[in-house]
C-alpha cells in the first residue's frame, strides 16, 4: 500500500522542488557526476511519541510492577521433594532439611560442619528500592535522510542514508544498572553496554561483537546506516541488483505471508510507526543479490541470495523493550557462526487480465530467532546475611567441594541463574511474567531445571504441573538468593517456507463499491520450523514443528465524492495455524493471573494452555486513507483487531502547509483487556505505549 500512498519528492537543479501524494512528478534531475545523472532526495524530521497515560513500560526496571511492594515467601523443604513447606518466621533447624536432602542424594548419614539454625525469611521489600517511575515520553527523535541515486545508462548506484539522534532522559524515566553496583556488585551478566548502565537506545550489540550489521554505525544515543546502497543494472526485462537491499514481496499491512526475506529492525517505534507505511522503515537490510526477470508481459521471475541479518528488537529498560530485564539475553549471532549464513528464495509471478498468480519457495534463517534458557557463566555466591543463603553457600562448600569463599558461585555460574539485585524475587512475580509474556511458569522452571545438572546439585527438582511445589521452590531459592536474575540465548535456525498467492479485480457496476476491487489470497506452509520460544517452558533443545499461514486482502480506491480524490479501502484478515503475530506458540496463551493492574493477592498461578474451541490465531485489519482536494490534508485510519480480546486502532491526520512541509499527527490507542483473560491476545503485551504520536518533517 505505501507504493500507492507514499510521498515522492525531487530536488531539480538545487533550485525545482516538487513533491505530490499518490501522484509520482519526475522532476528529480540534479544534474551530472563523473558523466552520471545525478538525482536527490532528502527529509529532515522530528518524531516524537507522548504517552496517554504515566503507565511505565512494565519489562523495564522503572516500571516493573513488583517494585516497593511487600511479597510473602513461603519456602519448601527439599527433603520432601518441595511438596511442604518450612515455617516462616520462627528459629527453625533449616539445616536438617538440607542434610536429609543430602543424604537422600548422595547416600551420606550426616554432613560435619553444617551447623546452622535461623529464621527463614518471610517477606521481600520494595526489590531493594528500585521504584515505580512513571514515564511520559516514549519516542523522541530528530531523522535525517539523503537518498543520492546516480544513473549512467543501464548502471546506477542508488543508496539511503539515514541518520537518527536520541537525546534520551527527556520524560523516559530512565534507570541506571549502576545505581545498584552496591548490592552484590549490581548486575554482571550480558553485555555492559547494555545491562550495566543507562538504556542503550540504538547500539545493536551480540555476545562476541559490537554492532554486527554492516553499514550501520550506531550507539547509546545515535543511528547512521545505509538501508540502501546497491548498484543496479538494467538488460531488456533483467534487473540486476548487488548490495545492501531489502526484498518486499507479499500485499498485507501488518502480516508477512509473503513477505519473509528481511527480518524486522523494532528498535525505533516497535509495530507502533504509520501502519499504512507498512514495514518500509523497519525490513532489517542486508547485503545481497537480487535478479528480476520479465520473461514475457505476464511473467515475471524474482530471486535474492542474501546475508542472513536477524531481526532487531529494543535494548532493556528502553520505552520499547518486550523482553522483562530481570533475564539477560546472550544473542549468539555471531559466536555461533549465524553470520556468515545466507537465506535465499525464488518467486514467480503471472498475470492473465483480471487473474494473477504467485508462487515462492525460501529457504532461511528464522530472523526471529530461539530464545531459551542458557548458564549465566556468573561466579557469584548466595548472600550470607539470610539463613537459607548460609544454609546453601555452606552445603556447596563441604558437600560440593567449591572453594572456601565462593560458597554456591561456581554451581550458579553452571545454571540459567546469578544471584544479583533487579532480578526475580518470589514466585508471586514468577507466575505473573510468565504467562504474561506467553510461557509457561511450571515448565519454566522445569526445564531450568532438568537441562543444567548443577541445579540438580543444588537440589533443585523438576515439579511437572504441580503448581504448589513449584511455589515452594522457587521462594526458597529466590529467598535463599535474594533475587535471582535470569539467562537467556538467542540461536537461530534454519527454516524452508513454501507458498501460493493469487488475485482477482473484479469488474462490477462502475462506481460501485465492487468495482476494481482487488482481492488477494496468499498462503505458506513451513514444514520444519521453530517459534521465538521453541516450547513455552525454553527448553535448550529446539522443538520443531509445522505450521500453515494465510491472508486475504481486499482493496481498493473507492470515489465519494466528485470534489474529493478517491478514497483508499483495506481489509485484511490473518491466519495462523500455531503461533501469533510475532511468532509466539499458542500454547502459551490463556495462562492466569492476568489482572492490571496488579491485585493485591494472585492467589494460585494457573497454566497456560490454547482457550477451549480457538484452534490457531485470528486477525482482522481495516484501514482506509482520504486525501483532501490539493492534497493539503490526509485522514486515515488502520485498525488491528484481535478477536481474543485486544485492539490496535491508530486514526491519523497529515496537513501539508506547503509542498516540502509536513505535519502528522496520530494516536495509538491499545487495549488487550476487552477479553476475559488479557494473555488471551496479542495487544496485552504492548498496551503499556498508548500514544500520541507527532512527526514535523521538512523534505528537499
Amino acid at each position: 500500500m505505501a507504493r500507492k500512498i507514499g510521498k515522492t519528492c525531487g530536488f531539480t537543479a538545487f533550485v525545482v522542488f516538487s513533491c505530490s501524494t499518490g501522484v509520482v512528478k519526475a522532476d528529480a534531475i540534479a544534474g551530472t557526476f563523473l558523466g552520471g545523472d545525478v538525482t536527490l532526495n532528502g527529509l529532515l524530521r522530528l518524531e516524537t511519541a507522548t504517552k496517554a497515560t504515566d503507565k511505565q513500560n512494565p519489562y523495564n526496571q522503572g516500571g516493573y510492577l513488583f517494585n516497593e511492594r511487600e511479597i510473602t515467601l513461603r519456602p519448601g523443604n527439599p527433603a520432601t521433594g518441595w511438596q511442604t513447606q518450612l515455617q516462616p518466621d520462627s528459629a527453625i533447624p533449616v539445616l536438617p532439611s538440607v542434610i536429609s536432602a543430602v543424604s537422600a542424594a548422595t547416600g551420606l548419614n550426616s554432613v560435619a560442619g553444617l551447623n546452622l539454625n535461623g529464621v527463614v525469611p518471610n517477606t521481600v521489600s520494595n526489590r531493594e528500592g528500585i521504584k515505580y517511575q512513571p514515564a511520559t515520553v516514549n519516542y523522541h527523535t530528530l531523522r535525517m535522510e539523503l537518498s543520492p541515486t546516480i544513473s549512467w545508462g543501464n548502471f546506477s548506484i542508488i543508496s539511503r542514508l539515514r541518520a537518527l539522534y536520541d537525546p534520551g532522559g527527556f520524560g523516559y524515566s530512565d534507570f541506571d544498572a549502576r545505581s545498584l553496583e552496591g548490592d552484590r556488585g549490581g548486575i554482571d551478566g550480558g553485555l555492559a553496554s547494555l545491562y550495566q548502565g543507562k538504556p542503550n537506545y540504538f547500539a545493536y550489540e551480540v555476545d562476541g561483537k559490537k554492532n554486527p550489521v554492516p553499514l550501520e554505525w550506531s550507539g547509546r544515543n545515535y543511528m547512521v546506516d545505509f538501508p540502501a546502497l546497491f548498484a543496479q543494472y538494467n538488460t531488456g526485462g533483467l534487473t540486476l541488483r548487488l548490495g545492501n537491499q531489502t526484498v518486499a514481496w507479499g500485499q498485507a499491512i501488518f502480516f508477512r505471508v509473503f513477505d519473509v526475506a528481511n527480518g524486522i529492525d523494532f528498535r525505533r517505534h516497535l509495530i507502533l510507526g504509520r501502519a499504512l507505511e507498512e514495514y518500509a522503515d523497519s525490513r532489517a537490510s542486508a547485503l545481497g543479490f537480487r535478479a528480476t526477470y520479465q520473461a514475457t508481459d505476464q511473467i515475471v521471475a524474482d530471486a535474492f541470495i542474501q546475508k542472513f541479518q536477524p531481526s532487531i528488537l529494543p535494548n532493556p529498560n528502553t520505552p520499547y523493550n518486550v523482553i522483562p530485564s530481570q533475564f539477560t539475553v546472550h544473542d549468539n549471532y555471531f559466536k555461533s557462526g549465524y553470520d556468515k549464513k545466507f537465506n535465499y528464495g525464488i518467486r514467480i509471478k503471472g498475470d492473465y487480465g483480471k487473474f494473477s498468480l504467485q508462487a515462492m519457495a525460501v529457504e532461511r534463517y528464522q530472523a526471529e530467532g530461539v530464545f531459551s534458557w542458557t548458564k549465566s557463566g556468573i561466579n557469584k555466591p548466595l548472600p550470607n546475611d539470610n539463613t537459607l543463603g548460609a544454609a546453601f553457600n555452606q552445603y556447596c562448600e563441604l558437600v560440593l567441594g567449591s572453594p572456601t569463599g565462593q560458597g554456591c558461585g561456581p554451581q550458579l555460574a553452571e545454571t540459567a541463574f546469578e544471584s544479583s539485585p533487579g532480578a526475580v524475587h518470589s514466585a508471586e512475580e514468577w507466575f505473573y511474567y510468565a504467562p504474561d509474556v506467553r510461557l509457561s511458569g511450571t515448565q519454566a522452571l522445569n526445564f531450568a531445571v532438568t537441562d543444567f545438572p548443577a541445579a540438580q546439585q543444588l537440589l533443585a527438582q523438576p515439579v511437572g504441573d504441580n503448581t504448589q511445589a513449584a511455589n515452594n521452590e522457587l521462594d526458597a531459592f529466590f529467598g535463599a538468593a535474594n533475587g535471582l536474575h535470569g539467562h537467556l540465548k538467542r540461536e537461530y535456525h534454519k527454516q524452508k517456507i513454501y507458498g501460493l498467492g493469487g488475485s482477482y479485480v473484479v469488474d462490477a457496476e462502475p462506481g460501485s463499491i465492487l468495482d476494481q476491487l482487488i482481492i488477494n489470497l496468499e498462503g505458506s506452509y513451513t514444514p520444519n520450523r521453530t517459534f521465538i520460544y521453541s516450547d513455552i517452558g525454553l527448553p535448550q533443545k529446539p522443538r520443531i514443528t509445522s505450521e500453515f499461514t494465510s491472508a486475504l486482502v481486499m482493496e481498493k480506491y473507492q470515489r465519494f465524492s466528485t470534489s474529493f480524490p478517491a478514497t483508499y479501502l483495506v481489509f485484511q484478515y490473518l491466519y495462523r495455524q500455531k503461533s501469533d503475530l510475532v511468532d509466539r506458540p499458542l500454547t502459551g496463551y490463556g495462562g492466569t493471573p492476568g489482572s492490571y493492574p496488579l491485585p493485591d493477592n494472585l492467589g494460585d498461578p494457573g497454566q497456560p494452555k490454547l482457550p477451549d474451541g480457538v484452534k490457531g490465531a485470528h486477525y482482522l485489519v481495516f484501514a482506509f486513507l482520504q486525501p483532501w482536494p490539493a492534497y493539503i490534508y490526509e485522514v486515515s485510519a488502520a485498525a488491528l483487531v484481535d478477536p481474543r480480546g485486544g485492539l490496535l486502532l491508530q486514526p491519523a491526520v497529515q496537513w501539508k502547509p506547503r509542498g516540502n512541509i509536513t505535519f502528522n499527527l496520530f494516536y495509538n490507542y491499545l487495549n488487550g483487556d476487552l477479553g476475559k483473560n488479557r494473555n488471551d491476545n496479542l495487544v496485552s503485551t504492548i498496551d503499556f505505549a498508548k500514544e500520541v504520536g507527532v512527526r514535523i518533517g521538512y523534505q528537499f
